[in-house]
């Protein structure tokens, strides 16, 4: 059995769990999903192919973990918006500009790649489901808040916003012009909420 350099297997295997990310998450980053394989990940290791089996069972696992442990900080800063804008209108700005600052970032590069993953199990698109709950999650609470009493639908609304910002995150990414785009989005969301306002 090899030599394991922590203090007990748990601190172990975290260890090589973070390597194995870290390895992956460069040959990502320069090669592609698609350009990428377990046997390069292992190599990058220094690690047989079939031990790194044992830490997960295929490449589709391996990018979702990178992408849960890329959102971490990212899903911090959504969760903590509430305690930072408690008015509902100031905490959906704050929102959007939060996705618009992960949309032309290397967490949206990391996103794009998990469409080129083919056809993963149930459990994975679970798991990729997600990661996008915590954002929905808090717009969603925020659109409730600003539209109480109005008689309008939060989920629906919620539900067009979202669509708004991944079309505008796309478009930011292509453009010359990223806070030209985001202040449009603000304006449209506005506009959708009935909110007004300039910027």
């Amino acid at each position: 059995m090899p030599k394991i350099a922590a203090a007990n297997i748990e601190e172990h295997v975290r260890r090589q769990t973070g390597r194995i990310l870290n390895a992956a998450l460069d040959l990502f980053s320069q090669h592609g999903y698609r350009g990428t394989d377990m046997g390069d990940i292992a190599q990058a290791m220094g690690l047989a192919r079939n031990s790194l089996y044992r830490y997960y069972p295929s490449k589709d696992h391996i990018l979702v973990a990178v992408m849960q442990r890329a959102m971490v900080p990212c899903i911090e800063r959504i969760d903590a918006l509430a305690q930072s804008h408690p008015d509902p209108a100031a905490r959906i700005d704050a929102w959007l500009d939060l996705q618009m600052e992960l949309a032309t970032g290397p967490c949206h590069a990391m996103m794009k790649m998990l469409g080129d993953m083919g056809e993963s199990s149930q459990e994975l698109r679970r798991e990729i489901g997600a990661l996008h709950e915590p954002p929905r999650r808090v717009l969603e609470v925020a659109v409730t808040g600003l539209l109480a009493g109005s008689g309008r639908d939060p989920k629906l609304i919620s539900a067009m916003i979202a669509g708004m910002v991944q079309s505008a995150g796309t478009l930011a990414m292509d453009s010359d012009d990223v806070e030209g785009v985001a202040r449009e989005l603000k304006r449209s969301v506005r506009s959708v909420l009935g909110t007004g306002g300039s910027t």
